[in-house]
């Protein structure tokens, strides 16, 4: 029998639904390949994506949420830095530490022989700057320096001190002393471009020579 002759129609009705469910099952396949997978994947990706925007909305809100915080924390830093630069002087301030010292030595009633700026130690954050000093006056007098010393707005640390009598001794010149005076300056580790250039070792006769006035008695 020719395949042309054949009619649906007249094939059993058992066979009639089975060819039906069978082209019906095809278009089913066909569409959800096509059409359906494509659409879940598309739908997945985007719901991943959705999922991961959630979460970072989420860890943006608690990083909002603790902003007062951290901001808290920024400014307790830089006042702590801000301290932390009033009591160690940066490199062009240390001109301060100087006269500072030479001022406090005239308060305490004391002749400053010789002054002789050391080089810098780079340590950290900061370096040793040590200052060798050579003062005449008496014992009361280099008391009274060492106090104000002690009290001085920058850290400043007096050791190695030395005393012995002067061969010449008068109501307001009984000793010599000499000591090694060490502040400490600030360096911008942030802030540095290139390396610093070794610092070199003032002449101490600049100011041995300004020191030569008699004492108030």
């Amino acid at each position: 029998m020719a395949l042309e002759s054949i009619s649906i129609s007249k094939l059993p009705q058992r066979t009639q639904l089975a060819l039906l469910t069978l082209v019906m099952a095809g278009l089913c396949y066909v569409f959800y390949s096509f059409y359906i997978q494509p659409l879940k994947a598309e739908v997945d990706t985007l719901g991943s994506q959705l999922n991961d925007l959630k979460n970072e909305v989420q860890k943006g809100q608690i990083v909002y949420s603790r902003l007062p915080e951290f901001k808290k924390q920024v400014k307790a830093q830089e006042v702590k830095l801000a301290t932390l630069r009033s009591i160690l002087p940066e490199r062009k301030q240390t001109a301060e530490i100087v006269s500072g010292l030479e001022q406090l030595a005239r308060e305490s009633r004391l002749r400053i022989k010789s002054f002789q700026p050391q080089g810098t130690v780079r340590k950290d954050f900061y370096e040793d700057w040590p200052i060798l000093l050579s003062l005449e006056g008496n014992y009361d007098n280099l008391g009274t320096f060492f106090e104000k010393v002690s009290q001085f707005t920058r850290i400043i640390n007096v050791e190695n001190i030395t005393i012995k009598k002067v061969e010449e001794p008068s109501r307001s010149r009984t000793i010599s002393a000499t000591c090694t005076a060490t502040t400490f300056v600030f360096v911008d580790v942030a802030g540095e471009a290139a390396p610093a250039a070794p610092t070199k070792t003032a002449p101490a006769t600049a100011v041995t020579e300004q020191r030569k006035a008699p004492l108030p008695s």
